[in-house]
């Protein structure tokens, strides 16, 4: 079962991949305003090109982490990855998200997220939720990194780097297209989608020959497409590949959050409840843990849920054993009072081919870049 916003969202993946008559008719009469947009894009990139649009710097290295499409190619687990592997190399990283529509209602200001209480924060109210964002909450509640939230992300990193002074450096969270913001290395993630048209008849918010903007590549999907799409295009020593697998539940018991093995999930008939941009791989890793999907419930990517999108949730947990979310819908749906043990988060993570070449080329740059002067 999907509801109306989620009808929408595969009405428009219908006409971006053209599916039956109807989906190609849209899909043309979707085309002119794809041509719009793409003179946008291009005078855009030209302005910053020349230099008649300048990037403010911060004072500490900035890793981007971005994509040429609309969602579906794991920008925050990626961002998560890096953020324990360069702690490992003794960097310490600090997150800076626009958070949902643009930075919400913290969009005119710099809003920072403290782990130390975001732990505690899966009772939040929606009002909380809509003032930072659904993925910045999971980042900092679930684990524990610092988080700078606003649509102005360069004041964000301003106040994160004046409060802590145990940064080493940001990364940029969706920040390919977000261009004001000066960056020391561009992360590009490459998903299933590797052809298509701009928005809004497809899903690409610049063209394919953007990646020769990166410095990495990083492809999640569509592995033997995307080496045929970028072969001449781009270094195939800074191509890596990589995977999201499933590695473990998360829920809630009487001692507080726990992780469960992923066997838990084996036999079980599952509600999947989703508010994610392609839900599809969520599905397939479900029934990757050998669970049937007797039902799904999908919303519009970080939609924010009410006490009747609960009771509807609800209303099918008795022919269910277990309701399974993703981890950014998890913070926003445990302040309902589920059954303890009944809902839980599919906790995933990324895998990469040559995992210590990537986390030490990053490393390299900011160990490079250092701290500076900010510029305004």
């Amino acid at each position: 079962m999907a509801t109306a916003p989620g009808k929408w969202a595969a009405l428009a993946r219908r006409a971006w991949n053209r599916r039956g008559v109807g989906g190609h008719m849209l899909w043309m009469l979707l085309l002119p305003w794809s041509a719009v947009f793409r003179i946008g894009v291009a005078v855009r990139n030209a302005l910053y090109r020349t230099g008649r649009m300048s990037a403010r710097r911060l004072p500490l290295p900035v890793v981007s982490v971005g994509n040429l499409t609309v969602g579906g190619t794991g920008k925050t687990p990626a961002s998560l990855w890096l953020a324990r592997g360069l702690q490992r190399r003794g960097l310490e990283a600090a997150i800076l998200s626009r958070g949902y529509g643009g930075g919400g209602r913290s969009a005119g200001r710099a809003g920072i997220i403290d782990p130390t209480t975001a732990g505690s924060g899966f009772g939040r109210s929606a009002d909380e939720l809509l003032e930072h964002g659904d993925e910045p909450v999971m980042l900092s509640a679930l684990y524990g990194l610092k988080v700078g939230v606003g649509a102005d992300r360069y004041n964000a990193g301003l106040e994160l780097s004046r409060r802590d002074q145990g940064i080493h450096l940001f990364l940029l969270d969706d920040g390919f297209q977000h261009r004001r913001l000066a960056r020391d290395l561009d992360l590009v993630l490459l998903g299933a989608d590797c052809g298509g048209s701009l928005l809004p008849a497809g899903p690409f918010r610049e063209p394919v020959g953007a990646v020769r903007r990166a410095d990495i590549l990083v492809v999640t999907g569509s592995h033997d497409r995307w080496r045929e799409v970028l072969r001449g295009r781009f270094d195939e020593s800074r191509i890596y590949f990589a995977s999201f697998e499933p590695r473990s539940l998360v829920g809630r018991t009487d001692e507080g959050l726990k992780e469960f093995p992923l066997g838990e999930l084996t036999g079980s008939r599952v509600l999947a409840v989703s508010a994610v941009a392609g839900p599809e791989p969520f599905y397939d890793m479900i029934r990757q843990c050998e669970a049937s999907i007797a039902e799904t419930v999908e919303f519009p990517d970080h939609h924010v849920y009410s006490e009747r999108d609960w009771r509807e949730i609800s209303r099918n947990r008795l022919r269910v054993d277990r309701i399974v979310t993703t981890e950014k819908d998890y913070v926003k749906l445990a302040r309902f009072p589920f059954s303890t043990g009944k809902l839980l988060a599919l906790r995933i993570e990324l895998t990469v081919d040559r995992p210590e070449a990537l986390l030490d080329h990053i490393a390299a740059a900011v160990r490079s870049a250092g701290r500076r002067d900010a510029t305004g």
